[in-house]
């Protein structure tokens, strides 16, 4: 998650509002068969959502209506937007006091609805789309033409200013007249090896300087990884042209030319590739941990011993099962008193909440996603100490 995309988070989750707020998530994904129905399932799943969460409001009544209130203006939104507008998830907060009044829509669905009143907003589905979705450079390739696109949240676009053209100048393919044969007649040849070679070296230095340019437009825009679509040579061109600052980012070449792709359709090709290295770098720092503990060398496991590594600033990369299930009285003291000033109802709330308040990345998987989790509880760590 990047540093500017954490502070939103952090400013969100620590916005004093002074009354009851509103969490929706709605999986709006058309993808989903449940929602090609004329009543599709987040819409369904919503309307019960919101009625289980006012149920738990209690029976005060200023307390109900208003929850009644925020319910009805939560539907209401989510059915007014149009398709684009509801993407394939949605995030919406609402506060009773009108300082919160957010609409996120996100190109990867959340992994299902949820709705929860509290005493601010409820972020960590939101974390987990965002980590699912972290801003990504797509590079695409053809022989003399170089595309950048930013893709974040699913969604991908072109960046203005950022498509790089092969200009050969003034080399060109000539002909010239051959020396004299004394066994026949002047002829002409074509030079064509000579303009071929000047082609390659102008390709190669165009390469080299795209590559550098890449890496300065990757470090500026945050990008936490790279992926390029290139055909036959380019991308291993691209691949050894890459500065040591960016190599480190660059998870794949697809042999693919996708230039002349819209950023939708690029989106779509990267998407199960992208997905794939999110599962695979979780994996490798859930293992890691497992390791660390196992070794006794800064690692935790389960939800009591992190949340009081947390507690102290000590986490640099938390990951948790979403449907984790512990119970808040089995924990120890310190962890409960953890939770209690996280302010929060929920463990996974807690976690991510103290999470981002010591800047500490955040995600969130399955154990079918990451098996490590079922060795620790549902809940490893990385320890900075």
């Amino acid at each position: 998650m990047t540093k500017t995309r954490l502070q939103e988070l952090r400013g969100l989750v620590d916005r004093d509002t002074g009354g009851t707020v509103l969490s929706v998530f709605a999986r709006t994904d058309p993808r989903d068969p449940e929602n090609s129905s004329e009543h599709p399932g987040w819409s369904i799943n919503l309307k019960n959502g919101i009625r289980d969460a006012t149920a738990s409001v209690g029976d005060e009544h200023e307390a109900h209506q208003t929850a009644l209130k925020l319910g009805a203006e939560a539907e209401r939104r989510l059915h007014s937007a149009s398709a684009a507008e509801r993407g394939r998830s949605v995030a919406l907060f609402l506060s009773a006091d009108g300082s919160i009044d957010e609409f996120h829509t996100f190109q990867i669905p959340v992994r299902q609805g949820y709705v929860t009143f509290d005493s601010g907003p409820v972020v960590w589905p939101m974390v987990d789309v965002i980590d699912r979705g972290q801003r990504t450079g797509i590079v695409l390739m053809s022989n003399d033409h170089i595309r950048l696109l930013e893709w974040f949240d699913g969604n991908a676009h072109d960046i203005e200013s950022s498509t790089y053209d092969l200009e050969l100048g003034d080399w060109k393919e000539y002909r010239g007249a051959a020396r004299a044969n004394p066994t026949r007649g002047q002829q002409s040849v074509v030079n064509s090896e000579a303009f071929k070679d000047r082609v390659k070296e102008w390709r190669n230095k165009f390469t080299r300087d795209c590559a550098v340019s890449i890496a300065e437009a990757a470090d500026d825009l945050e990008f936490e990884r790279i992926i390029v679509c290139a055909d036959g040579e380019l991308g291993t061109e691209f691949e050894a042209a890459v500065p040591d600052s960016l190599r480190e980012r660059l998870i794949d070449i697809i042999p693919v030319n996708l230039i002349d792709q819209s950023a939708n359709e690029v989106a779509d090709h990267v998407d199960e590739r992208l997905r794939e290295d999110w599962r695979k770098a979780v994996g490798e720092v859930a293992d890691q941990a497992l390791a660390r503990i196992k070794a006794a060398d800064r690692g935790a496991g389960g939800a009591d011993e992190t949340l009081l590594a947390l507690g102290e600033g000590r986490v640099s990369h938390l990951i948790f099962d979403p449907y984790l299930d512990t119970k808040a009285d089995v924990l120890s003291d310190g962890a409960r008193k953890a939770i209690e000033d996280a302010g929060e109802a929920s463990i996974q709330e807690a976690l991510v909440e103290l999470a981002l308040r010591t800047d500490a990345r955040v995600s969130s998987a399955s154990v079918d996603e990451v098996p490590a989790l079922a060795e620790a509880g549902g809940v490893l760590a990385l320890l900075r100490y």
